[in-house]
């Protein structure tokens, strides 16, 4: 096999050249990872009191860049109402279908058969709603559908079988076999307590609040509290860093 002028075969080239290029990427999602980490780490915690206006009116700007707040969701007017169960109301409401599928387009695929799952219809609304606090202080939330962590609750899920009149040998040539369609609806409902990050602001009338912040760092609205959010990225910063090792380490024992 031919020879490069530093004595790697084109083979052994590959191997190194996979290997860093994935230890690369896993190096980037852990660079990334991290710096949200540290900034969870690095948040101010404030309680949604009588004392968060007092806060915010001695803080240059009447703004904090970066906070965690925690309270109760409460709509601004007239609520979002669920499809499926009339009882329940809610801010943000999502409907969607999808049509799982299995990828058959070889016979290896047929083996380790591939599953994909695209988004037929989506439907996500919300209505403006507050953060209240045990006292009744609110903070109005602004751009929820930015937000990232926002794992509402399923309150609805059916699968409708389909079926498209193919034959085995077309649906396997074809390389895609749709089995199902699956319909969900999911809200985040009036009562939930929901941990938000982002920047905290006081308007001259003394309205708070809590919108993505300016430069740039991660909007967060979860169901989890701040101490789970925090383990959560912590976590995931320490497995993307061992990936990051482990594809390093196996292109250079490859080569």
């Amino acid at each position: 096999m031919a020879k490069f002028c530093l004595g790697f075969s084109l083979t052994e080239a590959l191997c190194l050249g996979a290997g860093l290029a994935v230890s690369g990427l896993c190096y980037y999602m852990y660079r990334k990872k991290k710096k949200t980490a540290d900034e969870l780490d690095n948040a101010s915690h404030i309680n949604i009191d009588g004392n968060l206006k007092d806060t915010l009116e001695v803080t240059p700007g009447a703004r904090l860049q970066y906070a965690v707040v925690e309270g109760v969701v409460e709509p601004v007017g007239e609520p979002l109402r669920s499809q499926c169960h009339e009882d329940i109301v809610g801010v943000v409401h999502k409907v969607e279908v999808t049509e799982p599928r299995l990828g058959l387009s070889s016979l290896y695929s047929a083996l380790f058969k591939s599953h994909d799952k695209p988004v037929l219809h989506k439907q996500v609304t919300s209505v403006p709603f507050v953060l209240r606090g045990s006292d009744g202080t609110a903070v109005q939330v602004h751009c929820p559908l930015k937000a990232s962590g926002l794992n509402m609750e399923m309150l609805y899920k059916r699968f409708l079988q389909v079926s498209h009149g193919f034959s085995v040998l077309g649906w396997y040539f074809s390389g895609v076999k749709s089995y199902s369609q699956l319909e969900t609806e999911e809200m985040l409902r009036v009562g939930t307590r929901v941990t938000g990050v982002g920047q905290l602001t006081l308007d001259p009338d003394g309205t708070l609040n809590l919108r993505p912040p300016s430069d740039g760092s991660k909007y967060f609205l979860s169901m989890a509290d701040y101490d789970t959010l925090r383990k959560q990225y912590s976590a995931a910063t320490k497995a993307w860093k061992r990936f990051a090792v482990i594809f390093a380490l196996a292109g250079a024992a490859a080569l």
